[in-house]
């Protein structure tokens, strides 16, 4: 194996791109560098034209086939969408860096070098490498010996402060990359690139050889022998299997879902060539009129409150990569025309009467009586820092920051002009009804008002723990919006977990609602749209469908949102899915056509276009009116998802009979956007 005083390989020798030959001094012990130099991906390219990682706001990846490597790697590579915000506090002066011994010995010291050309990689190897956060939840997922060791590694890299006094919640580098060098004897070696945080003013002068504004470390893993099963798990399962279309497909919804807590991401529909109309101008400015056909994956988020785009296209033409539509075109379902039916007395009378009785008649006293728990939580949440997203609770659980901040946020319908969704839900729910079509809203409670025992002893023997949300849900009954209240029922669910079932409502890793709770909203929905006065006439054109059991194991999406020494503390979970399929035996599909709509955020697309699939709450509400729904989505865009709706058309909308709102509760108070009103078709 090569070490630092190793022969200098040039950069033709390596056919890279030399941007120049630096002559740094020897500030830290792992050596200068030889050339500064730009290392390409075999299999991925970026398209988009001058991307710069530190300043730019969309970038255009072509992978050469659609594997799970490439497309974990071109979502992850040197991506500014998910890159770490530098800390709020600022560094203390006068520090200096301690140097020896990094890593906790993770990376084997003596192999550690800022030269990519001192390593051992051939240029094959320094050319293929792996994204080291995808790959570690992807082993970790599949139980694959040797995967919680190598999370160590990653673990031990972030959380090295250099002797520092770092602020809370940040890391001064990342372990960002991972490449597999076979030696001439042994069967494989894993060695890790680092990059090292531009904010990091004590490791100033730490050589950048790519040039991406972000010092980089090379070191081999330090697995004591261990590697192998890695190994054969990297090659067999993660490069080497092309995903099929669908798989694709839920490749990049997995990916939304997964980064939307942080990054607000959504997934943009799809079409011929991006970007389209859409599309914001300053985008189009930065791609110089560019344009690139048949994209795969248009992911749009707003990370640092303006839009920014990842976009993926496959090598060799995109569209031989899209889904082909096999159902043959069928007419639309025309339904006879009714009179839309809200029912608005029962919400009422059971929120007055919970008042009445809990509240004593009044919000302002009923929210006094949970004054101690909430002036705990509010103190909880003000020593969280801006970075971290979530935070531990007892038994495994882990909770939202949003949804903490929501629950302590006060009266809903006192946010300022613009953040107050109630005039924003009525507005919809008068232009639906205009058309002859129904409206339920179906706010899901979030994972604290279910469970805020789990908070600690604050939260103990308490049911309602948000009487604003309560007082919302009343003004919208009055306001003639028929709500679909759930919280009562998974209180009750609670309190009562059925023999055999899943016990819990929600995941405890992750912001989204379990099988269980899914199911029990889906049961609520399926009771309510049978007693619609049009339902017998869909009933009679309804197909029987069923259901089988499965299971599928992750992380949940609030493990890499804990600080880094917590996040170690954490393993996948396993969980119990239902999968539907239709009368031919086949898993269950949402349907445009559907006179059922629902609009929702990613409560709607956990279980159905995630995860196990086909499992979501769109397909167990189909199971039980025996009919399938027309969903429509927006991972972080629940306020919002109402224009993809009305995009199509006053005409389009007029064939539907229901239109169901569901979306997370938390996102009622202070939404990372304003409510947009309604953009007429």
């Amino acid at each position: 194996m090569r070490r630092a005083s190793a022969a200098r390989v040039t950069c033709a020798a390596w056919g890279l791109a030399a941007l120049g030959c630096p002559t740094s001094s020897a500030k830290y012990p792992w050596g200068d560098v030889s050339q500064s130099i730009k290392t390409e991906h075999t299999e991925v390219r970026t398209v988009s034209p001058d991307y710069q990682r530190t300043r730019s706001q969309v970038w255009v990846r072509e992978v050469a086939r659609p594997t799970r490597a490439l497309l974990d790697y071109a979502a992850y590579h040197a991506n500014f969408m998910i890159a770490d915000p530098p800390p709020e506090a600022a560094l203390r002066a006068g520090e200096a860096a301690k140097t020896s011994h990094p890593f906790a010995g993770k990376l084997d010291e003596a192999t550690l070098t800022s030269d990519i050309g001192k390593t051992p990689l051939s240029e094959s190897e320094r050319r293929q490498p792996l994204a080291f956060a995808p790959l570690s939840e992807f082993l970790q997922s599949r139980k694959v010996a040797g995967a919680e060791a190598l999370a160590e590694v990653g673990a031990a890299v972030r959380e090295e402060k250099w002797g520092l006094s770092l602020p809370a919640g940040s890391a001064g580098q990342l372990l960002s990359e991972l490449m597999v060098h076979t030696p001439a004897s042994g069967s494989g070696e894993l060695w890790a690139k680092v990059e090292v945080q531009p904010w990091l003013t004590p490791l100033a002068g730490l050589p950048d050889q790519d040039g991406d504004g972000f010092p980089e470390l090379y070191g081999r893993v330090n697995l004591a022998g261990g590697e192998q099963p890695l190994l054969d798990a990297i090659r067999n399962d993660y490069v080497a299997p092309v995903l099929s279309p669908s798989e694709v497909k839920a490749w990049a919804n997995q990916l939304s879902s997964y980064w939307y807590p942080s990054f607000n991401t959504d997934l943009m529909p799809l079409g011929a060539r991006w970007p389209d109309e859409q599309t914001e101008p300053n985008i189009k400015q930065e791609l110089g009129g560019r344009e690139f056909e048949a994209p795969v994956m248009v992911l749009r988020g707003k990370p640092q409150g303006k839009p920014t785009y990842n976009v993926i296209l496959i090598g060799g033409g995109s569209a031989a990569a899209s889904e082909a539509p096999t159902k043959t075109a069928a007419p639309a379902l025309k339904l006879p025309k009714t009179e839309p039916s809200p029912d608005t007395k029962t919400a009422t009378r059971l929120l007055e009467q919970e008042l009445a009785t809990t509240g004593k008649g009044s919000w302002t006293r009923w929210s006094s009586q949970l004054s101690g728990f909430q002036a705990s939580l509010k103190k909880r949440v003000r020593g969280m820092p801006r970075k971290v997203k979530a935070l531990s609770g007892e038994d495994g659980f882990l909770f939202y920051k949003n949804s903490l901040e929501y629950v302590v946020g006060g009266d809903l319908e006192e946010q300022r002009k613009n953040k107050n969704p109630l005039p924003v839900i009525v507005e919809f729910k008068r232009e639906l009804e205009s058309l002859g079509v129904d409206f339920l809203f179906v706010p899901v409670p979030t994972k604290v008002e279910v469970y805020p025992e789990k908070l600690g002893a604050d939260g103990q023997h308490l049911e309602v723990v948000n009487p604003y949300f309560r007082k919302f849900l009343l003004s919208l009954s009055k306001a003639g919006v028929e709500v679909v209240d759930l919280l009562p029922l998974f209180l009750a669910a609670k309190a009562s977990p059925g023999a055999g079932e899943e016990p819990l409502l929600f995941q405890r890793q992750d912001t989204h609602w379990t099988d269980r709770g899914l199911r029990l909203a889906a049961e609520r929905l399926s009771t309510r749209i049978k007693k619609y006065p049009w339902y017998p006439a869909l009933a009679r054109q309804g197909r029987p469908f069923t259901e089988r059991e499965t299971k599928f194991t992750r992380f949940g999406d609030l493990q890499s949102r804990l600080p880094a020494a917590e996040q170690k503390k954490y393993a996948p979970e396993t969980l119990l899915a239902h999968q539907v399929l239709g009368p031919d035996g086949k898993l269950y599909d949402d349907d445009a056509d559907s006179p059922v709509v629902l609009l929702s955020d990613s409560f709607g697309g956990v279980y159905q276009l995630t995860d196990a699939e086909h499992a979501g709450v769109s397909a167990h509400v189909a199971r039980g009116i025996s009919y399938p729904l027309d969903l429509v989505m927006s991972y972080g865009g629940g306020p919002n998802v109402r224009q993809k709706l009305m995009r199509r058309g006053r005409e389009s909308l007029g064939t539907k009979k229901l239109v169901i709102w569901l979306m997370t509760a938390r996102d009622l108070y202070n939404y990372w956007e304003d409510w947009e009103s309604l953009k007429k078709p």
